[in-house]
């Protein structure tokens, strides 16, 4: 009777301690693609198209509520160098939330985004939105952007909440 609680206790040792491994594995994994996510705001102040679209993969999609789809790298750079040539032009925004898959590749984040632009009359707006970024895990180990859709959100009025 001992040898099979022993067995027992064993084997759910066997199955429970490699979930709880590949839980903290996941729980740094969520963690740098908080810090990507940060790196690359930072990023969007720089001024550099270069610096910017490097965060995406190749075959990137952007979608936007006022521009649609943009596909692939050199769209999403024509779209940021037209972008930081608007006067007043400022984007940033906060991770608020990120998870990773059970695999270890895929990934997505949840941020808070504002995007400031002229009206007609030269007076800067202030845009709030709601972004899902979605993240995968390159052969080398590193992460890029694969999909990033984001919309309106008045419920929000600070990247930070």
């Amino acid at each position: 009777m001992k040898a099979k609680k022993v067995i027992l206790m064993l084997s759910t040792m066997v199955f429970i301690l490699p979930c709880m491994a590949q839980s903290g594995g996941q729980k740094k994994e969520e963690k740098k693609l908080m810090e990507l996510s940060r790196q690359w705001a930072k990023a969007a102040q720089s001024g550099s198209a270069d610096q910017i679209v490097s965060f995406w993969s190749e075959d990137a999609v952007l979608m936007t509520p006022d521009q649609g789809r943009i596909i692939g790298r050199e769209q999403l750079k024509a779209m940021v160098d037209g972008s930081m040539q608007i006067p007043g032009f400022e984007i940033d925004w906060e991770p608020q939330k990120a998870r990773v898959a059970a695999s270890g590749d895929l990934g997505y984040v949840i941020a808070h985004k504002y995007v400031k632009v002229p009206n007609e009359s030269g007076d800067v707006m202030t845009f709030y939105f709601v972004e899902v970024g979605i993240w995968e895990k390159q052969y080398d180990g590193t992460w890029k952007n694969t999909v990033d859709i984001y919309n309106p959100d008045a419920s929000i009025t600070s990247i930070d909440n």
